[in-house]
C-alpha cells in the first residue's frame, strides 16, 4: 500500500505512474491489506476512468465493498467512511443505527486515550482563507512569547508551557518543554502552572509517574482556587494512592468545586460520578447535565459519554441522529484522523499532490475540512494526481481537460462538504453553477410525449415523475441554482469568524444578480437590501469594493429613472 501510493502522488523523487499504483493496491488488497483496501476504495469513490453512468455506479459498488472490508479488518478510517455512507445514504442504504455500530468502535478507542493522557492537539486549517485570517500563531510571535517568559513574566511562561503540553496553536507537543515553561510560572506562585504540573507527575507525560509529588502541586494549585488543581486532587482521592485512601466523598467534593470553577475535566468527572453514583446520589440528568457542560468546552470523553446516553435513551431522549454526530466529532479527534492533517497541512505547499491525498483519505471518510481543503486543491489546478491518464497517441481533440476534470473531482468534495454546512463549499457551488463548472444530474424525461402514467389507485402521473433513468451531463450556466446556493450561504448563521467573508459574498453576490436581473427580476431595491447586508456581516473584511457598487447602484437606480427618448420627443 505505501508504494502505491509513492506511485500514485509521485513520492521518493518518482513520476506518477497511476496504472502501477491501482496494481500495487490491487496486490496488497488481495492479501487482505487494509490501507491498501481503503486507498482502492478512495480511488474507485473518484469515479476515475468512468465514461458512463454503468460504469460510475460499478465504481460506487466497488469503492463501498473496498471500504467494508477494510472496515472488517479495524481501520479507522475505513469504519468512520462506512459510518458516514451509511448517515447520509451514499452508496449505502440511509440507517442511522448502522451508522452508529460503525463509528462507536473508532470513537470509544479515541475516548479512552483521551481519558488516559493528553493528545497532540491538531488545528483545523482552511486551505481557501488567506493566511492573514488563519489563527496560527507565527514563529515570530513564538520567539516573542518565549523571550519574555524567559525573562520572568510568569503568566507567559504558563500559557506557553499549557501550548507545549497540548500541542496547540502552532506549538508542537513537547512534555519537556511545556514543563520547562511551567515550572518557571511554577517559581513565581503560577496557580494554573502547579495545576498543570500535578498532571503532568499524575500521568507521566514525558517524566516517570509520581503520584506523591503530582498531590502535592495539586494541593497547591487547589488552595489557590484552582480549577485544575482540585480535579486533580479529586483524580487522587477517586483513584487513591500509597499515601492517600480512596475516597468518593472527597473526590465528588474537589470536582464538584473543578466544576464550578469552569474546568471541562471537573465536569466530566463530575457527570461520570453522578451517572453511577459514585460518593453522591445516583443522578441521570444531572450527568447529562454536566457531560454537556464539559462538550461546551470541547471535552472529547464528555462526547463519547453523551453520544451513549443518547443512543441508549439513559437520562435524556433517545436519538440516534443527535449519537451518531457526537461520534463522529470524538473519532475525528483521534489519532488516525490527526497524524493525517499534520502530514497534509505540512505538504499543502511544497507537494500539494501529497497533501491532496491525504486530505482525500481524510475526506472519504466525512472529515467536513478535509472535503473542502481537497476540493479546493482541485478546483485551484494546485493537486492533479487523480486526473486520468492518457495515451499519447490519442489525438490532441480526443485529450481530456484537465481543468474541467479538476474542476469536476473538486465538485464531488464540495458537495459532500456543503452538505454538512459549510458555507465555503455552498458559496463556491453557487459559482459553478454561475459560471457553468462542472456536471448536473437529472432524471430523463420524454419531452416528445404528453402521455401520463396512471398508477393502479388511477393517479395521474406527469411525465416528470414517470422516469427513473439518470441523466448526466455538462453543468450549463444555471442562475437560478446559483441563486439557491448564494441565497442558502447569505441566510447561514455566523458561527465562527472565519464564515463572516464567506456569509457577506453570498449577500454580495445575491444584490449583484438583483441589480443586473440574472436569474431573478431586476430588483434594485433589494439589491440594496443585500448589499447593506454584506457590510454588516463583515465589518471588518473589504468595504470599499462594496461602498463604491452601492454608489454605482444609485447611478443604475437614476438611469432607469430617465426618460426614454421616445418621451423626451
Amino acid at each position: 500500500a505505501a508504494l502505491g501510493e509513492m506511485d500514485l502522488v509521485g513520492a521518493a523523487g518518482g513520476g506518477r505512474n497511476f496504472s502501477k499504483a491501482l496494481d500495487l493496491f490491487e496486490s496488497a488488497s488481495s492479501v487482505g491489506d487494509p490501507d491498501a483496501q481503503y486507498g482502492l476504495g478512495i480511488l474507485h469513490a473518484s469515479m476515475l476512468g468512468a465514461t458512463s453512468l454503468e460504469d460510475a455506479k460499478r465504481h460506487e459498488a466497488l469503492a463501498v465493498l473496498h471500504f467494508y472490508a477494510a472496515s472488517t479488518a479495524g481501520h479507522p478510517g475505513a469504519l468512520m467512511a462506512m459510518g458516514y455512507r451509511h448517515f447520509y445514504g451514499y452508496g449505502v442504504p440511509q440507517s442511522c443505527s448502522a451508522a452508529a455500530l460503525n463509528y462507536i468502535n473508532v470513537a470509544k478507542r479515541v475516548a479512552n486515550i483521551y481519558s488516559e493522557g493528553m493528545p497532540q492537539a491538531v488545528q483545523l486549517i482552511r486551505l481557501n482563507l488567506n493566511q492573514k485570517d488563519r489563527k496560527v500563531v507565527s514563529s515570530s510571535e513564538m520567539n516573542l512569547f518565549v523571550q519574555i517568559a524567559s525573562n520572568g513574566d510568569a503568566k507567559v511562561a504558563a500559557g506557553i508551557g499549557k501550548r507545549y503540553l497540548l500541542g496547540i496553536e502552532g506549538f508542537k507537543q513537547d512534555y519537556g518543554l511545556a514543563k520547562y515553561y511551567l515550572d518557571l510560572a511554577a517559581n513565581d506562585d503560577h496557580p494554573g502552572a502547579k495545576g498543570l504540573l500535578g498532571y503532568i507527575y499524575c500521568l507521566g507525560l514525558g517524566i516517570e509517574a509520581d503520584m506523591e509529588t503530582a498531590f502535592s502541586y495539586f494541593t497547591a494549585a487547589a488552595q489557590k482556587h484552582d480549577a485544575l488543581g482540585h480535579n486533580g486532587l479529586g483524580y487522587i482521592h477517586f483513584k487513591g494512592s500509597p499515601t492517600q485512601p480512596r475516597d468518593l466523598k472527597q473526590a465528588f467534593k474537589h470536582f464538584n468545586e473543578s466544576a464550578l470553577r469552569g474546568s471541562a475535566d471537573g465536569m466530566f468527572n463530575l457527570a461520570s460520578m453522578y451517572l453511577t453514583g459514585s460518593g453522591t446520589v445516583q443522578s441521570f440528568p444531572k450527568a447529562v447535565l454536566f457531560y454537556t457542560q464539559a462538550l461546551d468546552r470541547g471535552h472529547t470523553p464528555a462526547a463519547y459519554s453523551l453520544a451513549v446516553m443518547h443512543l441508549n435513551g439513559i437520562g435524556t431522549v433517545q436519538n440516534c441522529e443527535i449519537a451518531v454526530n457526537l461520534l463522529k466529532r470524538v473519532c475525528e479527534r483521534g489519532d488516525w484522523v490527526s497524524s493525517r492533517l499534520t502530514a497534509a497541512h505540512s505538504f499543502s505547499e511544497q507537494d500539494p499532490d501529497k497533501a491532496a491525498w491525504n486530505f482525500v483519505k481524510l475526506a472519504e471518510a466525512g472529515h467536513e475540512v478535509a472535503q473542502m481543503n481537497a476540493a479546493h486543491l482541485f478546483d485551484t489546478g494546485q493537486s492533479t494526481f487523480l486526473l486520468p491518464e492518457v495515451s499519447s497517441s490519442s489525438a490532441e481533440a480526443e485529450q481530456p481537460d484537465e481543468r474541467n476534470v479538476n474542476r469536476i473531482l473538486a465538485q464531488r468534495y464540495y458537495e459532500m462538504s456543503a452538505e454538512q454546512g459549510s458555507v465555503s463549499s455552498e458559496l463556491r457551488l453557487g459559482d459553478f453553477a454561475y459560471y457553468g463548472w462542472g456536471i448536473a444530474a437529472s432524471f430523463k424525461g420524454d419531452n416528445s410525449s404528453d402521455q401520463e402514467l396512471i398508477t393502479e389507485d388511477g393517479v395521474h402521473l406527469p411525465n416528470l415523475y414517470t422516469s427513473t433513468e439518470l441523466e448526466v451531463r455538462p453543468q450549463v450556466v444555471d442562475y437560478e441554482a446559483a441563486i439557491a446556493r448564494y441565497q442558502k450561504t447569505a441566510e447561514s448563521e455566523v458561527t465562527g469568524e472565519w464564515m463572516q467573508g464567506f456569509v457577506a459574498r453570498g449577500s454580495f453576490n445575491l444584490g449583484f444578480m438583483h441589480q443586473f436581473g440574472l436569474g431573478v427580476p431586476q430588483d434594485l431595491q433589494k439589491a440594496k437590501q443585500h448589499y447593506n447586508k454584506c457590510k454588516e456581516t463583515d465589518p471588518a473584511g473589504l468595504q470599499l469594493p462594496v461602498t463604491i457598487v452601492l454608489a454605482g447602484l444609485t447611478a443604475h437606480h437614476a438611469f432607469l429613472r430617465f426618460p426614454t427618448t421616445a418621451v423626451l420627443m
